[in-house]
């Protein structure tokens, strides 16, 4: 007769089948380190630019109406005045 006891084993859970129970395990791993001010600034600083990136990409200049200046209503008068000409020739 033997011994030693035969122990059952404990079975692993497999590995994640989805990207969100992925995540949530990587989060949990995280949650149980402590983080130093300096990884803290860092996070909090990539987290700034990220977000100034983002603005920026979202208010580009396209979706921005032009400021008139003295350039551009000199040649929307000319344009105008163009046309006109064009109009009393037909």
């Amino acid at each position: 007769m033997k011994k030693t006891k035969n122990k059952a084993k404990k079975s692993k859970p497999g590995k994640s089948t989805t990207l969100l129970s992925g995540a949530a395990k990587s989060i949990k791993g995280l949650r149980k380190t402590k983080l130093s001010t300096a990884q803290k600034m860092l996070g909090g600083a990539a987290l700034v630019a990220l977000g100034v990136g983002y603005l920026a990409k979202c208010l580009s200049g396209s979706d921005l109406p032009a400021r008139p200046d003295a350039t551009t209503t000199a040649d929307a008068d000319a344009a105008e005045s163009n046309l006109a000409a064009m109009d009393a020739d037909a």
